[in-house]
């Protein structure tokens, strides 16, 4: 099949994706009245509106595509290269952040609903696509977190505790009366951060001592941290507003605003240059945005349906979506054996 000059993709908006998320297409060339497609590998994508010089699509599921191209009748455009995240398992049920374990694997949830007792709620999921569930009894298990011992800590939102999942042998409550504690992250000490769903900030140190250490506006889900480098805390959690808040809370000092008018916040990670991720929507797109602390910019950077979590492992990116783990490398990278 022969290439046409006229028919040619200029970009792509953003750059990676999750099935089921949205692109912005911009072209040369394509006739939405014609029999026109948008390929990814031979998956054809649904359409979503398109004009000659722009298309808006729903990203299709081809773990085998490197990019996509434009079909006009017998014309086909060059291949844009573009990042199509693969599924690396299904029917789980994370509620935030996968973590990551010291093999390099991400563990998840099948959290199930409020009171439900999973037979094994805890779940490893390697990259190949392996699913080997932990028999542990955990009831609703929700935030997940390594400490620099390379042991999980765990957060039940059913007994209001954080128990730490020792050698993934033996189960030990490290904390309790916590309310409806969500997500968890350990600061460069070693102190543990929980955050309640009724707006509570709890700092937990080593010996198990906890203090209350923020109080802000309950959320209708969950509250979501991430730390930096410096020991600063940033907070989400999606609220009965449509203008939720990106937070950040010194060690000293008032909470600050850094981003407004998020729609439905909730998992984030920094990534190896300190830039910070965050599933959200925003301005009318959603997916995972790029937040620079250093510029105060934000970028969409992962075109997606909205996600309640992720974790990254230098340039991968592990994506928790409603009941599966998404695997996605930034573009520029090598890929991973």
């Amino acid at each position: 099949m022969k290439t046409k000059r006229e028919l040619l993709i200029r970009g792509v908006r953003p750059l990676c994706g999750v099935p089921g998320g949205e692109l912005t297409i911009d072209c040369r060339g394509f006739k939405p009245e014609s029999y026109s497609k948008v390929l990814f590998g031979e998956v054809e994508a649904a359409i979503a509106s398109a004009s000659q010089e722009k298309i808006r699509v729903w990203l299709p599921d081809n773990p085998n595509s490197l990019g996509l191209a434009l079909q006009v009748g017998q014309a086909r455009s060059e291949v844009f290269p573009f990042n199509l995240a693969t599924q690396l398992a299904g029917n789980l049920h994370p509620v935030s952040n996968p973590a990551i374990a010291p093999d390099g694997a991400a563990i998840t949830t099948i959290s199930g609903s409020r009171g439900q007792q999973i037979p094994q709620p805890l779940v490893r999921v390697t990259r190949r696509g392996d699913k080997l569930p932990f028999h542990c009894e955990i009831m609703n298990p929700t935030g997940l977190a390594f400490s620099s011992e390379g042991q999980l800590y765990i957060t039940s939102r059913h007994e209001g505790t954080v128990l730490r999942y020792t050698n993934f042998e033996q189960l030990d409550v490290i904390a309790e009366d916590l309310g409806t504690p969500c997500g968890l992250v350990f600061d460069s000490k070693g102190f543990l951060y929980v955050g309640d769903r009724t707006g509570r900030i709890v700092k937990i140190d080593p010996s198990g001592n906890k203090e209350d250490y923020a109080e802000l506006e309950p959320s209708i889900s969950a509250y979501h941290l991430a730390i930096d480098a410096e020991d600063r805390l940033y907070v989400t959690g999606p609220t009965f507003s449509m203008r939720d808040k990106l937070m950040r809370l010194p060690a000293k000092g008032k909470s600050e605003v850094l981003i407004e008018g998020l729609a439905r916040p909730q998992g984030m990670a920094f990534l190896p240059n300190g830039d910070l991720l965050l599933c959200a929507g925003f301005q009318g797109k959603k997916g995972v945005f790029c937040y620079s602390p250093a510029g105060g910019s934000i970028q969409h950077l992962i075109a997606a349906p909205m996600m309640v979590g992720l974790a990254v492992s230098g340039q991968d990116i592990f994506l928790a979506g409603g009941s599966s783990i998404y695997y996605l490398q930034l573009p520029g990278q090598n890929p991973v054996n």
